[in-house]
C-alpha cells in the first residue's frame, strides 16, 4: 500500500552503487544532502529509522544513463514504500526535471 504523501520539488543527484544486488542499474539517484526536507518526509522516516538521504530513486533510467555521475536534478517526488519492502522515492517517469545541474 502507497504512502499518504504530497509530491514535494526536491533535489537529487546521481551516484554510483557499490554494491548492485537488487538493482538493475548500478547509477542511481538519491536526495541531495543539505536541503530542507518537508515534515512528512521527516517523520515517516523517524518512525521507520531510515536516513532519507540514503534511499535510492524510482525514475526515469535516461537521468541515470545520459547524464555522467554526479549530475543533479530537480524532481517532482514524493516518499513511497513497497508492501513488504522499504521506503524510496517515486518520480513518474514522464516527468521532466524542473532543473538540471550536470557535473563539469
Amino acid at each position: 500500500m502507497a504512502l499518504d504523501q504530497n509530491y514535494h520539488k526536491l533535489w537529487f543527484e546521481s551516484f554510483r552503487l557499490s554494491y548492485t544486488s537488487g538493482h538493475r542499474d548500478s547509477v542511481q539517484l538519491r536526495l541531495r544532502n543539505g536541503q530542507n526536507l518537508h515534515k512528512e518526509i521527516i517523520d515517516e522516516c523517524q518512525d521507520r529509522n531510515v536516513d532519507p538521504y540514503s534511499l535510492v530513486t524510482s525514475r526515469n533510467r535516461k537521468l541515470s544513463n545520459n547524464y555522467p555521475v554526479g549530475t543533479r536534478f530537480l524532481l517532482k517526488a514524493k516518499l513511497n514504500d513497497r508492501e513488504g519492502g522499504g521506503l524510496f522515492f517515486y518520480t513518474s517517469y514522464w516527468w521532466e526535471p524542473y532543473e538540471i545541474a550536470e557535473v563539469k
